[in-house]
């Protein structure tokens, strides 16, 4: 999976050497204690900004972030290769969805709107966004329903697709992308008077 919208701010990447990581895995696959805290030490503040992505507050999000490790500890052995990362960052997804599921959720959080369906990614929206640093991007996301939040983070961020997101969030392709178009169509205007107010 591959996000639209990946400016390199906006994720907090571990740095760990490939063979102490190795180390560390194969430590907690035999759940040494001392390897599990230096997993935890490593990858806590980037696996924390995914779940304020996701939660009503922060919380929430360690909350979050909490049940995730526990969960990664339990299935590190299955891990297979490939990024690390990226394999502990679908865990997190998943349980953040899980917790945003926990909540008692209206009807209305996801009705299809108006808003035209858009198709044009090419309309500097991107690049524009990817200028802001994190917390003024968390800022402008607060700033929009928390459907259609959760929604663009899967989609432009986590590089899920809209049947997928369809299947986590349990809604029609068709208002997963309404609630996409939706968001962007926020994001910009929230971009508009940001550059004016800068201006």
């Amino acid at each position: 999976m591959s996000g639209l919208f990946e400016p390199a701010h906006f994720f907090i990447f571990a740095q760990v050497k490939p063979e102490v990581l190795k180390n560390i895995i194969q430590g907690c696959i035999r759940e040494d204690a001392r390897q599990q805290r230096a997993l935890y030490e490593q990858f806590a503040k980037p696996m924390l900004a995914i779940c304020l992505r996701y939660a009503a507050d922060r919380m929430e999000a360690e909350d979050v972030l909490q049940i995730g490790f526990m969960k990664v500890f339990k299935a590190i052995s299955t891990y297979q290769g490939g990024s690390f990362e990226g394999w502990m960052k679908r865990i997190f997804v998943r349980e953040s969805i899980n917790q945003y599921h926990s909540r008692k959720r209206k009807p209305l959080d996801f009705m299809e709107d108006q808003t035209p369906v858009l198709t044009n990614h090419s309309d500097g929206f991107v690049e524009a966004l990817s200028q802001l640093n994190t917390q003024e991007i968390l800022k402008m996301l607060a700033g929009i329903s928390e459907g259609s939040r959760v929604v663009f983070n899967l989609f432009a961020i986590e590089g899920y697709s809209h049947a997928e997101i369809g299947e986590m969030l349990g809604i029609s392709v068709g208002t997963s992308k309404s609630q996409y178009s939706r968001a962007r169509h926020l994001l910009q205007a929230q971009l508009k008077n940001y550059h004016y107010a800068k201006g």
